[in-house]
């Protein structure tokens, strides 16, 4: 509103020296505004100033990280590649899988680990290594292997237990037991013939938990079968395979470790078929793998899942996130409509989780290219919208040239097959300084 002064008729007269020196004054009430004005602008100024000094230290500067060959000069870019991505759409990031094989050249594997690692460190990356648990001794993924004995470390575990991570960023393992008996390699599983627990699958007793807790692990990606856990989609979640993933909550728990619950699939459901007396037909060819997003799997059951998980687990404080779904490849598309069938599917089971109150973080994979170094090809932008804003994107990183974890060839093989023109040297961008757990 502009100022106003009512003045008052007087007779005419010369000025005085008085009067000349009054009418040069600015009056009182525009001296207030005019004051407000400049306290204002001050105000805006110290308060510009606090946000730049806020925003530096949430975000800062540029971590340099070098390698010193080509395979290793690959996997800090990707790394450099996602951290990018995460700093530009004002995300946050998690690693669920990183792995490398033991073998003859492990000492190769161990140097490139140590500097994937120190390249994890410079972004406040949480990262849960590939993998612990109940693998057979052949198996040269494993870090940590349970047994007949409490547990054993794995040639990988010394670069593993040197970066242990901070408060704000935790550092463990993956253990896939929950979910084994459920890939591609056994066509007879299905909600109907999901396996015997302890023979087919398992999740890991207490004592391996205390096992890991000794050895510097903080948290652990628990993997959990969706045809285990609901025996048909947007059904009730079964009471006995709830049970035992409690317990295996319960054992972290007392062992100070934090959990990830990590829906392990693939983006289908194996559906099974019936015999007319009822029982399960575990045979060949009736079992049929429904993708989401199809008419018989909707993206609203991956809700329903999740909205019947977290209320179930709302009372275990070690539950630290949920992992919506391991890796979302097999979906009722390909390409970016996939992509965009993942999104909707992701961001209906982020809302739904929230609908029960619950605020724990959540981890979303993207679809298909979820490597480091492809992410956001399909995914240019973050999508999902969370009140709460506690969204981690997930990423899985294997060092072979697909990305699998499967290691066929060696380390110089890999090492032949790298990029030579890729920078030894990466400008790896750290997330935000807020807590991620």
């Amino acid at each position: 509103m502009t100022a106003t002064r009512t003045r008052t008729a007087h007779p005419a007269r010369r000025p005085s020296a008085r009067d000349q020196v009054t009418r040069h004054r600015v009056p009182t009430r525009w001296r207030v505004v005019a004051g407000a004005a400049a306290t204002s602008a001050a105000l805006c100024a110290l308060t510009l100033s606090t946000v730049v000094v806020v925003w530096r230290l949430q975000r800062p500067a540029p971590v340099v990280v070098c390698g010193t060959d080509a395979l290793q000069a690959g996997a800090l870019a990707g790394l450099a590649h996602f951290s990018a991505w995460l700093r530009r759409e004002d995300a946050s990031g998690f690693v669920g899988e990183v792995g490398w094989p033991a073998g003859a050249d492990i000492d190769q594997w161990n140097a490139l680990g140590a500097v994937w690692y120190r390249a994890a460190d410079a972004i406040g990356l949480p990262v849960t290594a590939w993998a612990a648990g109940r693998w057979p001794p052949n198996y040269r993924m494993t870090v940590y292997r349970s047994g007949s004995t409490v547990g054993s470390a794995g040639p990988q575990a010394p670069i593993v237990e040197a970066h242990p991570g901070a408060e704000r960023y935790l550092r463990g393992v993956a253990l896939a037991g929950g979910s084994f008996g459920t890939g591609d390699g056994n066509p007879d599983f299905s909600n109907l013939n999901p396996g015997r627990y302890g023979s087919d699958y398992t999740y890991e007793d207490a004592g391996f938990y205390a096992y890991l807790a000794g050895r510097g692990v903080r948290l652990v990606r628990l993997a959990i079968s969706w045809e285990r856990l609901q025996d048909r989609p947007s059904g009730p979640l079964v009471a006995a395979e709830l049970g035992r993933i409690r317990t295996a909550v319960g054992s972290a728990a007392a062992a100070g470790l934090r959990v990830v619950l990590d829906l392990h699939g693939y983006g289908d459901y194996a559906l099974g078929s019936a015999d007319t007396d009822g029982s399960a037909d575990a045979g060949a060819g009736r079992v049929r793998r429904v993708p989401l997003g199809s008419l018989e799997l909707p993206t609203t059951a991956l809700a329903d899942l999740w909205s019947r998980l977290a209320r179930a687990t709302a009372d275990l404080p070690a539950i630290a996130g949920y992992g919506l779904l391991n890796e979302p490849t097999k979906l009722a598309a390909k390409g970016r409509d996939a992509a965009l069938i993942w999104e909707r599917a992701s961001q209906q089971a982020v809302r739904a989780i929230r609908r029960t109150g619950d605020r724990r973080r959540v981890l979303v994979s993207g679809y298909a290219q979820m490597s480091p170094a492809d992410w956001g090809r399909l995914h240019p932008h973050a999508w999902i919208e969370d009140p709460v804003r506690r969204v981690s994107y997930e990423t899985h990183d294997y060092f072979d040239q697909d990305n699998s974890g499967r290691y066929r060839a060696g380390y110089s093989d890999e090492l032949a097959r790298a990029a030579p023109s890729t920078p030894l040297c990466q400008s790896l961008t750290p997330m935000t300084r807020r807590s991620l757990w």
